[in-house]
C-alpha cells in the first residue's frame, strides 16, 4: 500500500518531493525501513499528534504549499493531485480539499494548504482532534482561512465508492482492483478505476457496509 501511495503521488507533475510522516512507535519501524528502500525521506513523531509530524516534515523542505495525502489511499490519482494544486493556486486560497463537498470517491482524497497556514495550525491547535487530523484546525475556521473544494469531474462523482484502506473489506476491494487492472502502480488512472468498479458492482459491494469516519 505504501509503495503505491509513494509511486502515484510522485507521478503528479506539480509535486516536487514526498515525505512520509509516521510515528515513533516501534510498530512503525518497518515503515521507516521501507522508506529507506524506496529512497523517500521519513520523519517520525508522536502517534496521535499528526499535525506536529507535519511540522517536523516541513522542517525538511522549503516548499510554500503542502499536499496532504493519507497513506491509506493507494489508488490516489496523480491527475487529481495536480488539479487540487492548480485550484489552490488559481483561486489563491489558503486551503483546498476534494472532501469539502463530499462528491469524490473515498480514496481519491487530496488536500493542499499554504505552508504558513499549517505552521499556524501547528502552533495554535490545542484540541486533541485538531492535533490528530492535521487540517481540521483550518477548515473549522473559515472566518480566518479561505477554503475551497476541488471541483469534481463527472467521472469522479461517485461518493458511494470506497477505494481507501481502513478496514479488511477495503483491502479486499483494492486487491481485486489491482488484480483486474494490473500490478503496475501507474497503470490505471482514477477514471479507469471508477469505471472498473462501475462495471464490477460485485467488487464495489465488498466494502459497502464499511462506515467512513467523518471528522468535522
Amino acid at each position: 500500500v505504501l509503495d503505491w501511495v509513494v509511486a502515484r503521488a510522485a507521478a503528479a507533475e506539480s509535486v516536487d518531493e514526498g515525505i512520509i510522516a509516521t510515528s515513533h512507535d516501534e510498530l512503525d519501524d518497518p515503515i521507516e525501513a521501507r522508506c529507506g528502500e524506496l529512497g523517500v525521506r521519513c520523519v517520525r513523531g508522536e502517534p496521535l499528534d499528526v499535525l506536529d509530524r507535519y511540522r517536523l516534515a516541513m522542517e525538511h523542505t522549503d516548499a510554500d504549499e503542502i499536499v496532504r495525502i493519507t497513506a491509506d489511499c493507494p489508488l490516489i490519482d496523480p491527475g487529481v493531485v495536480d488539479a487540487a494544486i492548480a485550484v489552490r493556486r488559481s483561486l489563491d486560497v489558503d486551503y483546498v480539499s476534494t472532501s469539502l463537498d463530499g462528491r469524490y470517491p473515498r480514496g481519491l482524497d487530496v488536500e493542499v494548504a499554504r505552508r504558513s497556514v499549517l505552521e499556524a495550525a501547528a502552533r495554535e491547535a490545542a484540541a486533541d482532534d485538531e492535533r490528530e487530523h492535521v487540517t481540521l484546525f483550518v477548515y473549522r475556521r473559515t472566518d480566518r482561512f479561505s477554503c475551497a473544494p476541488v471541483p469534481c469531474p463527472d467521472w469522479a462523482q461517485r461518493p458511494d465508492l470506497r477505494i481507501t484502506v481502513d478496514e479488511a473489506a477495503d483491502l479486499k476491494v483494492v486487491r481485486r482492483v489491482v488484480a483486474g487492472l494490473g500490478p503496475d502502480p501507474l497503470g490505471a488512472d482514477g477514471e479507469t478505476i471508477v469505471a472498473f468498479l462501475t462495471d464490477h458492482p460485485d467488487i464495489a459491494d465488498l466494502n459497502r457496509e464499511v462506515q467512513h469516519r467523518n471528522v468535522t
